[in-house]
């Protein structure tokens, strides 16, 4: 009798310490990424904190691709959301964290208006001043990003380019008449376009930044394939080329009108993080073809010449339809068209994943162990009657 409470209670202690280390890799998680989103509110976020009570609303994991990036990665994007409330203002930050590194930060204006931490000129100013601020929580130099500021009116549609440096200033009335403004910072290398820094602004207060740089950092940028060679490389490729049916037809032997053929130079990810330059091309067809392909786009490494993928272009989107040829997916891209940052709340809310609470992980913790713990001594009391 003796032995068998001594065997219970140790399954007891056990299941305890079980429950309490199924809970703390989230907790260490959680924790990480808070602090990195407590820290870009303190330091780099432009509120009059002292007007802001602050509410941990949730934290959870995204599978889903961030704005602008679709690429495949070994982890999967954390996402950390707080609550700024004041008498007069609610807001709400939506943050990003990649690989450890923080990456997005998305405010929407919930109540009232935004508060900022000072007067500010105009919106140039307010442009300027997030920037030095990044600048100091990052300890990365962005003086050249400044000084492209430097007499230029942010109000106006435009593009600027210094060097190597571009910036890219689009204006535009989104949603229900609010007046947006997205800057976004390119540097070419080679004919290559690799985004810098997307800062975008509503209603001249700051809306969202997003900064890939550090987790997608950019690899070797030779680029030894010239565009005509390009479009010769993937118009020999498509002579073997052929994708499937639904009813298992297979589709071959494609004309292209080559006069609206498209090439160009995108960074493109390859080893999981890091950034190539890939020429992607557009081969126009004669005709649409089965399954309604309009087109072929196909990915060449600018420094091998060897074609990664080929997708098939269809009305509606890019077709599903079964490639029976040898190239590999095509690997996913980072689009050189500037966009605004939209806030709106993250994929994976919208698809029903519910931020993780940490006290109610711990609630089920404790209730884990509590039924446990019951279950144990109830047949304890069986056995000693």
């Amino acid at each position: 009798m003796k032995q068998s409470k001594k065997i219970l209670m140790f399954l007891a202690l056990a299941t305890m310490i079980t429950s309490l280390g199924l809970t703390s890799p989230a907790q260490s998680s959680v924790t990480t990424a808070q602090d990195q989103a407590l820290s870009f509110i303190e330091e780099v976020l432009p509120i009059d904190r002292s007007q802001y009570n602050l509410t941990f609303n949730g934290y959870f994991v995204s599978d889903l691709p961030g704005i602008a990036i679709s690429e495949p990665k070994d982890y999967a994007p954390e996402r950390v959301i707080y609550t700024l409330t004041s008498d007069e203002s609610e807001l709400r930050a939506s943050f990003t964290i990649e690989n450890n590194i923080l990456t997005t930060c998305q405010v929407s204006i919930q109540k009232g208006s935004f508060i900022s931490d000072r007067s500010y000129t105009n919106l140039n100013d307010v442009a300027k001043s997030f920037l030095e601020k990044y600048q100091a929580y990052t300890g990365t130099s962005m003086v050249n990003m400044i000084n492209l500021l430097s007499n230029v009116d942010v109000a106006k549609d435009q593009t600027i380019e210094k060097d190597n440096l571009k910036l890219n200033i689009t204006n535009g009335e989104f949603p229900n008449e609010h007046k947006t403004t997205s800057l976004m910072w390119w540097r070419s290398i080679n004919g290559c376009e690799y985004l810098e820094l997307s800062v975008s602004f509503r209603d001249g207060a700051f809306a969202g930044f997003k900064d890939t740089r550090e987790a997608f950092p950019v690899g070797d940028t030779t680029v030894n394939v010239s565009k005509d060679k390009a479009i010769a490389i993937a118009m020999k490729y498509i002579e073997a080329y052929s994708y499937a049916m639904p009813d298992g037809s297979k589709v071959s032997g494609f004309n292209v009108t080559e006069d609206r053929t498209t090439a160009y130079l995108v960074p493109s990810v390859r080893e999981s993080n890091i950034l190539y330059p890939a020429w992607k091309v557009m081969l126009y067809l004669n005709q649409t073809y089965p399954g309604s392909v309009y087109g072929l786009l196909v990915s060449i490494w600018a420094n091998s010449g060897e074609v990664f993928g080929c997708n098939n272009q269809a009305a509606g989107g890019s077709s599903d339809l079964i490639s029976e040829s040898n190239s590999s997916p095509a690997s996913p891209t980072i689009s050189p068209s500037p966009s605004s940052i939209e806030n709106k709340a993250p994929a994976s809310m919208e698809n029903n994943k519910v931020p993780i609470d940490l006290g109610i992980v711990a609630v089920i913790a404790v209730v884990v162990t509590a039924i446990a713990v019951a279950t144990i001594t109830l047949v304890v009391k069986k056995r000693s009657k």
